[in-house]
């Protein structure tokens, strides 16, 4: 077994291990000295510094972050770290990651920016879908859904589930259906009893499935005015634990 820097990750060769379901890779979050080098590195250039993590539910990051942090605080004293707990992940967490990237860019306080960063958290609404519950209770991340992955092994659907503040950063199950066509009709109905007529700010991260994704993309755009919309592919922290999915 060897370790590999998520941006450096044979993706096809990933997801070729994944297919077998056995010897299934694992995943780790960045380290306390990780940061620590963060932090002096980026304190070179920026008087304050915003780490907007994923949910602390599932993964140590959130903790490594803020223990660097106390550690380098006498170290860089004129420098402001701010921790954010996002508790959301991958689509949710990269419209929270872009609007404070965006607030900064204006030009707006480090105060302004985390509010923002910390008023998104609020706002953002997380749905997802795989293939199968499999990785994710393999990864111990499936929480309140795991009933419906013990349901897996008897009959055959899709889920939908939900990881953002509403639900405390934990994994809940919202709905679920037989068909993929079905799954994502799902999604957008949700999506529009929550959006109810306002503009909306989406992004899908998919795990090898741009087909899924680019119907799902294309579903949302005949449903809502978007403000903006983002498609992407996820890296391999988030392949591993999810499996094919959009």
């Amino acid at each position: 077994r060897k370790d590999y820097p998520d941006t450096e990750i044979d993706m096809g060769m990933l997801y070729a291990q994944l297919e077998g379901k056995e010897n299934l890779p694992t995943t780790s979050g960045a380290t306390i000295g990780q940061f620590l080098q963060a932090y002096q590195e980026m304190s070179q250039r920026a008087e304050a510094i915003l780490v907007i993590t994923l949910t602390s539910a599932y993964s140590a990051t959130y903790g490594a972050a803020v223990q660097a942090r106390e550690i380098v605080h006498e170290k860089l004293p004129n420098t402001t770290i701010e921790v954010i707990d996002s508790r959301t992940v991958a689509a949710a967490q990269l419209l929270i990651v872009l609007q404070a990237a965006k607030t900064a860019a204006q030009g707006k306080s480090f105060q302004e920016v985390t509010k923002v960063a910390n008023d998104m958290i609020l706002r953002v609404n997380d749905l997802s879908t795989r293939d199968t519950l499999f990785y994710l209770d393999k990864g111990g991340l499936v929480y309140e859904a795991g009933s419906w992955a013990k349901a897996e092994l008897k009959s055959t659907f899709r889920a939908i589930l939900k990881v953002d503040v509403s639900t405390q950063g934990i994994t809940k199950p919202v709905a679920r259906a037989k068909t993929k066509t079905q799954i994502m009709n799902k999604m957008v109905d949700i999506a529009k009893e929550k959006v109810r007529g306002k503009k909306l700010h989406a992004s899908i991260v998919h795990t090898n499935v741009p087909g899924q994704a680019e119907q799902l993309r294309k579903m949302i755009l005949s449903q809502f005015q978007c403000d903006e919309f983002y498609v992407t592919e996820a890296l391999g922290a988030t392949a591993a634990k999810n499996g094919r999915g959009p």
